[in-house]
């Protein structure tokens, strides 16, 4: 049992590692993603934003064109953040936790049958001590019942024999 309950925790501490493995891949995934988004929204917002505010200052006035590109930057940098939170754990995620909840379930069947098992060496131990007990204080199988009787009997053969 000791084996089995051995084997069971390193499954679920495997499992809590690939778990976290996996996260942590997400998580760089969607860092890098939003990195490469930022980097490129500012470049290409620099860029832009130079080029259409010089074509839209000599159609519109300047007030107009700065509003009309700080719009446009807002709905770039949405984009990009949205495609940075779509990244997902794949399939491999949900066989892991399945193991991962296997490995709890059997863990948990497993503590139960120690707590049985603990709970019924108590009750051995504890008929032990009262066996213990009762021979110790003289009343093992009765004994303390008997004894004047015997010693009744006895005093009774003595005087039977010096009659």
């Amino acid at each position: 049992m000791n084996n089995d309950f051995n084997a069971k925790l390193k499954l679920l501490i495997k499992s809590e590692k690939a778990l976290l493995s996996l996260e942590m891949k997400k998580k760089a995934k969607e860092t890098l993603w939003s990195g490469l988004g930022l980097v490129s929204v500012l470049m290409t917002l620099v860029l832009l934003n130079i080029t259409l505010f010089l074509y839209l200052s000599s159609e519109i006035s300047n007030l107009a064109a700065s509003a009309a590109l700080t719009l446009l930057n807002f709905f770039v940098a949405i984009l990009f953040f949205m495609i940075a939170s779509r990244q997902n754990r794949g399939p491999e995620a949900e066989s892991i936790e399945e193991i991962r909840d296997f490995a709890y379930q059997q863990l948990a069947t497993d503590v139960d049958e120690v707590k049985a098992s603990v709970k019924e060496f108590g009750k051995s131990a504890l008929k032990v001590k009262e066996n213990v007990e009762s021979f110790t204080s003289g009343d093992a199988f009765g004994i303390k019942k008997i004894i004047p009787i015997v010693t009744t009997l006895i005093d009774v053969a003595r005087k039977h024999k010096k009659s």
